[in-house]
Parts: structure tokens; C-alpha cells; sequence
């Protein structure tokens, strides 16, 4: 798995070797990879996405007959990713390794040959 680590460096006004020695500070010990995990809830069901393990988690939540899927793909995913479930309750977790950077995604429902969009966004892997 490939993560990107994130920084934010807030100074306050001070002199240039302050602001020097806080940026060195701030960098020290920060080997972890920042976490951008996403939750997403909807009528039909639930996502989420575990940035640690490059796991999606989707779950249904309405007894209609159609499946509740995610569909991620993007710079960070070498082609389409989805996953899906059906059956109210009904959860499962799909195991995914993607490099670091944007992944488009999109929620929707399917039955048979239809295919129903909920929403499109983008986050980061």
C-alpha cells in the first residue's frame, strides 16, 4: 500500500529560526501515514472506506431487491473496483490495495441490467 503523508504547519509570527525549528519539529516522528477515511449513509445504504487497510465497507438498508454497490476508480486504482450486497442488514467488506492519490466513486443500486446512480464524489487513497 502506498500513502501519502499530509502536514499542516501553522506558525505564529516569530522569528525565522523559530519558525525553522517548529518545522523540524512538526516533521519528527510523523512516519504514520494520515488517515482519510470516508462514511457515507443513504436511504439505500451505507459506505465507508478504511484508509489504513484500503478496505470499502458497503451495507444495504432497504428491502427493495436491488444490490447497494460502490464503484471506485481513478489514478490511484489500476482499473474499476466495485463492491457490492444485497439484502437489508446484509454487509461486506471488500479488501482493495491502492496507491496513493484520487479516487472517483460512485454510489448506486442495480437489479438485473438496471442500474440506478445515488451520488458521485472523490476522495483520497
Amino acid at each position: 500500500m502506498h500513502k501519502s503523508i499530509r502536514r499542516a504547519l501553522i506558525a505564529a509570527p516569530a522569528s525565522a529560526a523559530v519558525c525553522l525549528g517548529l518545522a523540524f519539529t512538526i516533521g519528527a516522528g510523523t512516519s504514520s501515514a494520515a488517515t482519510n477515511n470516508v462514511s457515507e449513509r443513504y436511504a439505500q445504504g451505507s459506505m465507508s472506506y478504511n484508509s489504513a487497510t484500503d478496505t470499502v465497507t458497503v451495507k444495504d438498508l432497504k428491502a427493495d431487491g436491488r444490490t447497494f454497490a460502490v464503484s471506485l476508480f481513478g489514478p490511484a486504482s489500476d482499473n474499476v473496483r466495485v463492491c457490492k450486497v444485497g439484502g437489508k442488514g446484509h454487509s461486506k467488506t471488500c479488501d482493495f490495495n491502492f496507491n496513493s492519490g484520487r479516487l472517483n466513486v460512485l454510489v448506486f443500486t442495480e437489479r438485473g441490467n438496471q442500474h440506478w446512480d445515488i451520488d458521485k464524489f472523490h476522495m483520497d487513497a
